[in-house]
């Protein structure tokens, strides 16, 4: 049985294979598309863009999430704009 950080390694393995793979793959369709004409390049660039820049936006916010809440771990008090007695 995996330890649960063995699974994170195994997630984060396939994460990064996922994210080097998907560009790769476009690339490579989009060489295809322009073959055929422009029309059908901008399309799939279209597309490619929703494929490939959704999970690409998950992990940049989640990461924004993270750094934001450390920033502000140690803050006790909340800012109202008033003294604190």
């Amino acid at each position: 049985m995996l330890t649960p950080s063995g699974v994170r390694w195994i997630y984060a393995l396939v994460v990064a294979t996922g994210l080097a793979g998907v560009p790769w793959l476009a690339v490579i369709e989009l060489q295809r598309a322009v073959s055929i004409g422009t029309a059908e390049a901008w399309m799939l660039v279209g597309v490619m863009a929703v494929v490939a820049g959704l999970p690409v936006l998950m992990v940049l916010l989640v990461l924004v999430d993270w750094l934001r809440r450390a920033l502000h771990r140690h803050s006790i008090v909340p800012v109202t704009g008033e003294k604190v007695p």
